[in-house]
């Protein structure tokens, strides 16, 4: 007949291994469940950079027609400095047009794309991802 001791001793590494099991799962999770969470934030921060961009553009704002050629992507890039950090964009990543008579408005489009900078930990469908972010602005009616 086993003892009480003995039994106790017979168990006691049982705690451990689930404590390893459950952990690595907990901590992957954890870690892809905030990974998740910076590329939603980067995206709603590239959005914002975008709406306000495209604003800036079309009431033509002097912050976005400085020198000889529209200062629309240094005002982008500079915009996105405050949401999220320096380097996120380039002048290159941003894309200002004014598109064709649409419902009777012509409309400021901007376009921003950036590579997702902190992929490291996601599945291979979300990781290496370039975010793109698009928006309009009434310039003008047409007729």
């Amino acid at each position: 007949m086993i003892g009480f001791g003995n039994r106790r001793r017979a168990r006691s590494g049982s705690t451990a291994v689930e404590f390893a099991l459950i952990a690595s799962v907990f901590l992957t999770m954890s870690l892809g469940i905030m990974e998740a969470g910076l590329l939603l934030w980067t995206q709603g921060a590239l959005q914002s950079t975008a709406s306000l961009t495209a604003r800036c553009a079309a009431i033509k704002s002097p912050d976005c027609t400085t020198g000889a050629t529209p200062g629309t992507p240094q005002y982008a890039v500079a915009a996105a400095k405050s949401w999220v950090f320096s380097g996120i964009i380039v002048n290159a990543n941003v894309v200002p047009t004014t598109t064709a008579c649409t419902s009777g408005v012509i409309y400021q489009k901007v376009t921003i794309t950036s590579a997702y900078w902190a992929g490291s930990l996601l599945p291979p469908p979300l990781n290496g991802k370039t975010l793109t972010a698009v928006a309009y602005f009434p310039v003008s009616t047409c007729l």
